[in-house]
């Protein structure tokens, strides 16, 4: 199929840092056998998207769109919507944070689009009350020709964090170090970093609240982490059961006290947990490979 990913290729400030769709859309795609043109919305428009689409010819245009003029200043809605009700290209957009863009953003923008999926099984329905029935589940995934090829790197830390430290992590992240366990956060945050640090992990932690701290969400780090062959300790959010065997594939808390009983407990029986850490690898690469993901999608899309 003859697609055009149209997506921020880079959101990273100063230096230039291929973004997560370029890892876990762009190439996988390419992976799978389809055409792929990235069409990069942090520097391109709604008249070059007109032009892209006279001489490229796709038959999709898959779309993750921000709604970001910071990020994205002339992102081309305009072309998307004109395309949609020709109707001659099918087009598709995959939301990210259904949790807290809903209802201002996604239920405002889905019908600009023949198809959309949602990270958040939940949300299917949300969908369908507004109207909108072209909906499909699809949540986050991992490049595995990326993320599993460092799987048998033996482990140089225990415990390890990447991401901005603030609020409740900070508050878990020192009380964890009060207690005499050390969470490694690297300073490197590249991608490459991101990744090494992951796989040289035994256990990785993940925390769960949206960005505006209004509860919990599906994020990419859930399926990124067990991609390495890292034990998954996250933050729990109820779609995770959609996802993996919890307590065998991967482990949750939702209270500074869970977590701490964890790690005491990862302390005391090592292998249990490194039992976990393969069953949840086992299960990524069984169900949430961005390629088992995105073909899933496509083939979703008639």
């Amino acid at each position: 199929m003859k697609i055009t990913l149209i997506a921020p290729k880079s959101i990273s400030e100063g230096e230039f840092r291929f973004d997560y769709g370029f890892w876990n859309f762009y190439l996988p795609l390419l992976s799978i056998g389809h055409d792929v043109h990235f069409f990069d919305t942090t520097k391109l428009g709604n008249k070059d998207l007109k032009i892209h689409i006279k001489n490229f010819k796709p038959e999709l245009l898959f779309c993750i769109m921000t709604g970001s003029p910071y990020y994205c200043p002339d992102e081309p809605w305009e072309t998307i919507r004109e395309e949609t009700i020709k109707g001659d290209i099918k087009t598709f957009n995959w939301f990210c944070d259904d949790s807290w863009r809903f209802d201002d953003f996604s239920s405002k923008v889905c019908h600009s689009f023949h198809y959309c999926s949602t990270p958040e099984k939940a949300f299917v329905k949300k969908y369908q009350q507004i109207g909108y029935n072209n909906i499909q589940y699809a949540t986050w995934h991992a490049n595995s020709e990326l993320y599993s090829t460092l799987e048998n790197e033996p482990p140089q830390r225990a415990l390890s964090f990447v991401g901005a430290i603030r609020g409740d992590r900070r508050d878990a992240i020192r009380l964890l170090e009060y207690k005499g366990q050390q969470v490694y956060v690297p300073k490197d945050t590249s991608f490459e970093g991101m990744l090494w640090t992951y796989s040289t992990s035994f256990a990785t932690l993940n925390f769960s609240k949206n960005s505006v701290n209004t509860g919990t969400q599906m994020k990419a780090r859930m399926f990124e982490v067990p991609a390495t062959g890292s034990l998954l300790i996250t933050e729990y959010t109820k779609d995770l059961e959609n996802c993996y065997d919890i307590g065998k594939e991967v482990v949750t808390f939702s209270t500074e006290d869970q977590l701490l009983s964890i790690i005491a407990d990862m302390k005391y029986d090592k292998g249990k947990y490194e039992k976990i850490a393969k069953r949840g690898y086992e299960r990524f690469l069984k169900d949430h490979d961005s390629k088992v993901r995105l073909a899933q999608v496509l083939e979703n899309i008639k």
